[in-house]
């Protein structure tokens, strides 16, 4: 991403600049990201959340959207079924 110049004046500069320091945090983080938590029945299609992480608190286990055989479904973090 492209610096955001301070001469875009107040307040668009600070809120890009905002919006540019989040997306950076997302692409390397540099603390512990809290993973949104739901219930195993209120998992959302794993589909939705291609390569993503949850916690699913009744399960007490952390689900990963994984692609197998072209679909994707969510599977523990060692791999086993949710």
């Amino acid at each position: 991403m492209r610096p955001v110049s301070p001469t875009l004046g107040f307040p668009l500069a600070p809120t890009l600049q905002d919006m540019q320091d989040a997306i950076n945090e997302q692409a390397v983080p540099t603390k512990p990201v809290q993973l949104p938590t739901v219930l195993f029945a209120d998992l959302p299609p794993a589909a939705s959340w291609q390569a993503c992480m949850i916690h699913v608190s009744d399960k007490n286990s952390i689900a990963i959207s994984t692609s197998v055989a072209g679909t994707y479904t969510w599977l523990r973090a060692d791999g086993s079924a949710l």
